[in-house]
């Protein structure tokens, strides 16, 4: 850095003198470090300056705040507030059991099951069984909410005044489509952490739909499996009768045959012969009869002897 001083004395009249090196150099010593000094560095965290910058700016910062507030305060009039209710369903999975000497072997129970169970609580067949319990296609409200963020918002919370649409304008097959749209959309359905129940929310702007719907879902769903299994009754019972039926006529048939064939040959059927399952049946019982009464026998004498009778005993005497 150059000496302005020293400048001027170069450049004045009457110096004819030889210029020095010193001239135009200034030493180390006349330099600082770049920046500010060591103690101004080294000052740190000062509160009284922190304070003396907010009484300073104390209006800024208040209009600042001000400003966050209204702001907060506007787009919050403009949401509309959402309600969730939750209700909560237990599956029971049917496992699988291997018996041996009758007892469990094993059992596994499918975690398929759950999964299934969640796709059939979201499926569109049952939002339209939902839809059909409660009447949802026939509620403006419900087919025609408030929009979730927007400006008009703000005029009807303020004025307390609500949007009414007209559904003259849709047709019944357009309002249930719209119902079920809605369901499905704000429906969710999550298993809770190791258990066996599922838990079923869903939000609208109205809490009593909420509260509704999420309840007719679960109670959709067991009349859902109740119709099923009975429709499986029905056809199993609608298959044993059928095969009922057809031995019946093999039965039959077989009788016919049975009486042709006697008749044939010459042989005539009373009904006293007895088959040879009921003569075994009467051997058996036969046999039984006297294995108990010799047992009986065998029990008197032998209290006979520790009663010290065993002398007047008919067997002892011969």
């Amino acid at each position: 850095m150059l000496d302005r001083n020293r400048q001027h004395q170069i450049a004045g009249p009457g110096h004819g003198q030889a210029l020095s090196a010193d001239l135009y150099y200034d030493g180390a010593q006349n330099y600082s470090l770049y920046g500010r000094d060591h103690s101004e560095q080294d000052e740190g965290f000062n509160p009284l300056k922190l304070l003396f910058y907010a009484v300073q700016y104390r209006w800024l910062i208040v209009m600042m705040v001000a400003g966050g507030l209204v702001a907060g305060i506007v787009v919050t009039m403009m949401q509309t507030p959402k309600y969730r209710a939750t209700a909560q369903l237990e599956v029971l999975v049917p496992s699988a059991k291997v018996f041996q000497d009758i007892e469990v072997v094993s059992e596994s129970s499918d975690l398929r099951a759950f999964q299934t169970a969640r796709e059939k609580l979201k499926s569109r067949a049952l939002a339209q069984r939902v839809a059909f319990q409660l009447g949802l296609s026939e509620k403006p409200d419900f087919l025609f909410p408030t929009p979730n963020f927007s400006p008009s918002n703000i005029f009807y919370r303020a004025f307390g005044i609500s949007k009414s649409p007209s559904i003259e304008e849709k047709t019944p097959e357009q309002r249930e489509e719209i119902a079920i749209k809605r369901i499905l959309d704000n429906l969710s359905v999550a298993l809770v952490t190791n258990t066996s129940l599922l838990s079923i929310t869903f939000a609208d702007q109205n809490p009593k739909y909420a509260t509704d719907i999420a309840n007719q879902v679960a109670q959709s769903f067991i009349d859902q499996r109740l119709d099923q299994t009975s429709e499986t009754s029905d056809l199993a019972r609608q298959f044993i009768q059928e095969q009922v039926l057809q031995v019946k006529q093999k039965l039959q048939k077989s009788e016919e045959e049975l009486v042709a064939y006697a008749k044939d040959a010459g042989i005539t059927i009373t009904g006293e012969e007895k088959s040879l399952i009921g003569s075994n049946i009467e051997t058996l019982n036969a046999a039984l009869a006297t294995a108990i009464q010799e047992r009986l026998d065998a029990g008197r004498m032998v209290d006979q002897i520790d009663k010290g009778r065993g002398s007047s005993l008919g067997p002892v005497l011969e």
